[in-house]
Protein backbone atom coordinates (compact mmCIF):
# COMPACT_ATOMS: atom_id res chain seq x y z
CA UNK A 1 0.00 0.00 0.00
CA UNK A 2 1.54 3.36 -0.96
CA UNK A 3 2.22 6.01 1.67
CA UNK A 4 0.53 9.36 1.01
CA UNK A 5 -0.23 12.44 3.01
CA UNK A 6 -3.81 12.05 4.13
CA UNK A 7 -5.91 13.76 6.69
CA UNK A 8 -7.62 12.01 9.53
CA UNK A 9 -10.46 14.51 9.64
CA UNK A 10 -13.73 13.94 7.87
CA UNK A 11 -15.27 16.95 6.22
CA UNK A 12 -12.68 19.65 5.61
CA UNK A 13 -9.71 17.37 6.19
CA UNK A 14 -7.47 20.13 7.48
CA UNK A 15 -5.04 18.04 9.56
CA UNK A 16 -2.45 16.31 7.42
CA UNK A 17 -0.63 13.17 8.59
CA UNK A 18 1.51 10.66 6.79
CA UNK A 19 -0.17 7.26 6.86
CA UNK A 20 -1.00 4.47 4.48
CA UNK A 21 -3.39 5.71 1.83
CA UNK A 22 -6.96 4.93 2.82
CA UNK A 23 -9.00 4.56 -0.32
CA UNK A 24 -12.31 5.01 1.46
CA UNK A 25 -11.47 8.66 2.25
CA UNK A 26 -11.98 9.49 -1.41
CA UNK A 27 -15.51 8.05 -1.39
CA UNK A 28 -16.74 9.56 1.88
CA UNK A 29 -20.01 11.52 1.83
CA UNK A 30 -18.32 14.17 3.99
CA UNK A 31 -15.52 14.98 1.53
CA UNK A 32 -16.95 18.35 0.55
CA UNK A 33 -18.53 19.23 3.88
CA UNK A 34 -16.98 21.77 6.27
CA UNK A 35 -14.98 20.20 9.10
CA UNK A 36 -16.82 22.43 11.61
CA UNK A 37 -19.86 20.21 11.08
CA UNK A 38 -17.94 17.20 12.40
CA UNK A 39 -15.83 19.00 15.02
CA UNK A 40 -17.46 21.52 17.32
CA UNK A 41 -15.88 24.56 18.96
CA UNK A 42 -14.49 24.24 22.49
CA UNK A 43 -17.27 26.11 24.28
CA UNK A 44 -20.16 24.64 22.32
CA UNK A 45 -23.35 24.27 24.37
CA UNK A 46 -24.95 20.87 24.71
CA UNK A 47 -27.90 21.99 22.59
CA UNK A 48 -25.60 23.24 19.83
CA UNK A 49 -23.50 20.06 19.99
CA UNK A 50 -26.52 17.78 19.71
CA UNK A 51 -27.89 19.76 16.74
CA UNK A 52 -24.51 19.78 14.98
CA UNK A 53 -23.95 16.07 15.63
CA UNK A 54 -27.43 15.27 14.30
CA UNK A 55 -26.59 17.06 11.03
CA UNK A 56 -23.24 15.25 10.79
CA UNK A 57 -24.82 11.87 11.59
CA UNK A 58 -27.38 12.44 8.84
CA UNK A 59 -24.49 12.70 6.37
CA UNK A 60 -22.92 9.56 7.83
CA UNK A 61 -26.24 7.70 7.46
CA UNK A 62 -26.02 7.99 3.66
CA UNK A 63 -22.26 7.46 3.39
CA UNK A 64 -21.08 4.52 1.27
CA UNK A 65 -17.94 4.07 3.40
CA UNK A 66 -19.45 4.38 6.85
CA UNK A 67 -18.20 0.99 8.07
CA UNK A 68 -14.49 1.45 7.25
CA UNK A 69 -14.66 5.00 8.64
CA UNK A 70 -16.16 3.72 11.89
CA UNK A 71 -13.57 0.94 12.14
CA UNK A 72 -10.81 3.51 11.60
CA UNK A 73 -12.19 5.75 14.35
CA UNK A 74 -12.34 2.90 16.84
CA UNK A 75 -9.00 1.37 15.91
CA UNK A 76 -6.95 4.57 15.77
CA UNK A 77 -8.68 5.72 18.18
CA UNK A 78 -10.11 9.06 17.12
CA UNK A 79 -10.98 10.99 20.32
CA UNK A 80 -12.76 13.91 18.65
CA UNK A 81 -15.50 14.52 16.12
CA UNK A 82 -18.11 12.48 14.31
CA UNK A 83 -16.69 9.47 12.47
CA UNK A 84 -18.55 6.70 10.66
CA UNK A 85 -21.87 7.52 12.29
CA UNK A 86 -20.37 7.65 15.78
CA UNK A 87 -19.89 10.55 18.16
CA UNK A 88 -17.11 11.12 20.67
CA UNK A 89 -19.33 9.86 23.49
CA UNK A 90 -20.52 6.75 21.65
CA UNK A 91 -16.94 5.73 20.82
CA UNK A 92 -15.85 6.33 24.41
CA UNK A 93 -18.73 4.18 25.65
CA UNK A 94 -17.85 1.45 23.15
CA UNK A 95 -14.20 1.44 24.26
CA UNK A 96 -15.19 1.25 27.92
CA UNK A 97 -17.55 -1.65 27.39
CA UNK A 98 -15.41 -3.34 24.69
CA UNK A 99 -18.55 -3.99 22.66
CA UNK A 100 -19.94 -2.80 19.38
CA UNK A 101 -20.65 0.89 18.97
CA UNK A 102 -24.02 1.75 20.52
CA UNK A 103 -26.83 2.58 18.14
CA UNK A 104 -27.99 6.18 17.79
CA UNK A 105 -31.08 5.35 19.87
CA UNK A 106 -28.91 4.01 22.71
CA UNK A 107 -26.66 7.10 22.57
CA UNK A 108 -29.67 9.44 22.58
CA UNK A 109 -31.06 7.67 25.66
CA UNK A 110 -27.78 8.24 27.53
CA UNK A 111 -27.42 11.88 26.50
Amino acid sequence: MPIRQRSTRPGGRRLIVVEPFLEWHEQAACCDEPSELFYGPERESQHERLAREARALAICDKCPVRTPCQKHALKRPEPYGVWGGTTESSRTAARRSSTEVPSRKQVAAVE
